[in-house]
């Protein structure tokens, strides 16, 4: 099999936004083993944990093309009237409704996935965390600690208030001994 010169054709596919070959026909596909299958097709080795990667990428991929379409919504300049210019709102629009359509398709994906993982996941038992702590016992002490440590902290806090406030009265005070002073000043000055 001769190689060419350039690169192969890539592009991102819909399942996973992973780029992917382009085949001969110009549809997607992955070259395993010298057998090219369909980007529609699961293969046989994908679990549950390829699924939530493949979900999470397309939900970023959701998001980055959401973000993109403020942006270019942001910028989008008002009709002027001109040629040049509805050009441009046009070029912009027909950018938005490619991203539109973009993120419409990765719905579905996304959708097939979250089906999939449910199904998977649906005889699982679920333990909630405080639960599992709470058999611990390094979890226990942490807990322990944390709450001693809270405890000195609002103590302290209650100090440091108590302090402040007898300083403010302290401070109240001189002032009051500085104004009778300056009083007694300004009147045996006259």
């Amino acid at each position: 099999m001769a190689m060419s010169s350039s690169s192969p054709a890539m592009m991102r596919g819909s399942y996973t936004g992973q780029m992917v070959p382009v085949t001969q026909s110009g549809g997607q596909g992955i070259q395993q083993g010298g057998i090219e299958t369909s980007q529609t097709q699961l293969p046989p080795q994908k679990n549950t944990a390829f699924l939530c990667k493949a979900g999470c990428e397309t939900v970023q991929e959701i998001v980055s093309r959401t973000c993109e379409v403020f942006s270019q919504l942001r910028t989008l300049p008002l009709p002027t009237g001109t040629n040049q210019g509805t050009q441009i709102s046009n070029e912009k629009k027909m950018r938005i409704q490619e991203n539109l359509n973009a993120i419409q398709r990765h719905f579905k994906p996304l959708r097939a996935i979250y089906n999939h993982v449910n199904d998977d996941c649906a005889g699982m038992e679920y333990t909630h965390i405080e639960d599992e702590a709470d058999n611990r016992p390094d979890h226990k002490k942490i807990g322990e600690n944390y709450r001693h440590l809270v405890e000195e902290s609002r103590e302290l806090k209650e100090q440091l208030y108590l302090k402040a406030r007898y300083m403010k009265e302290i401070i109240d005070q001189l002032r009051k001994i500085i104004w009778e002073v300056n009083t007694m000043l300004a009147m045996s000055n006259t």
